[in-house]
């Protein structure tokens, strides 16, 4: 059973298409010329639709039944139940691929990039991940410590994902920085970087993995410390989320 398919019974209501990064996936596409993407990890489908509306057909791929069971239905998007690892698509058979942090849930990752460069060839794949390196410096690891050890261990640095894939597609790594707009509709586990009261949305937490990994005394404990500094107007919060 995956993941997804315990905490992600609400994920379309909170993990919905930014326009900022659909913009910015969209640029990056654009010149490729691509016609077939696949959407590896597509979750309930909010960045295919999007892909779709723009007259791309999507190979949609999620193992997760809870997540496609979401989906939002369109005449462009072939849904296939599989996990990145082996894909049950041709060789070349798409013209891009993209990973919208699902990269981290890849079990094995490497066969994962070989599966992923195989279906591709020799077009684009557009990964979006979060830089663990960060972690340490993102306030709300003071409320849930285990934040930091979850990421580092889940989350691939960027030279190393950089390694990784040059060494699997033989391709020169482009890495494109997106800072995070405050005011995210995909609430992914940064959305509440400058609205902390976010977290406190149980909806929220559920649509991200890495507080389902939150010990419950932990959890418990951090959601009373960040409600009580949310109420008192902590200073060191409120200049931190700034």
């Amino acid at each position: 059973m995956s993941l997804y398919d315990v905490i992600g019974k609400s994920y379309a209501q909170t993990r919905r298409s930014d326009p900022r990064i659909t913009e910015k996936l969209l640029e990056i596409l654009a010149p490729s010329q691509a016609a077939t993407i696949a959407d590896i990890g597509a979750g309930t489908g909010s960045y295919a639709l999007v892909l779709a509306e723009c007259g791309y057909r999507v190979f949609a791929i999620e193992p997760s039944a809870t997540m496609r069971r979401q989906a939002k239905s369109h005449p462009a998007i072939q849904w296939i139940d599989a996990f990145a690892d082996n894909l049950p698509l041709p060789d070349g058979s798409v013209d891009a691929a993209i990973i919208m942090l699902a990269f981290h849930h890849f079990q094995d990752y490497r066969q994962a990039l070989r599966e992923i460069h195989r279906i591709a060839g020799d077009g684009k794949i557009v990964l979006f991940t979060y830089d663990p390196e960060k972690i340490s410096s993102f306030w709300l690891t003071q409320y849930f410590p285990s934040l930091v050890a979850d990421v580092q261990a889940t989350f691939l640095t960027i030279p190393r994902l950089i390694f990784e894939i040059e060494a699997i597609a033989n391709v020169a790594v482009n890495v494109v920085k997106f800072p995070l707009p405050n005011d995210l509709s995909d609430s992914f586990a940064a959305v509440g970087w400058a609205r902390p009261e976010l977290y406190l949305n149980s909806d929220i937490r559920n649509g991200i993995s890495s507080f389902a990994n939150i010990a419950e005394n932990e959890l418990n404990q951090g959601l009373a410390n960040l409600y009580k500094d949310l109420e008192t107007g902590c200073d060191s919060l409120v200049s931190k989320s700034r």
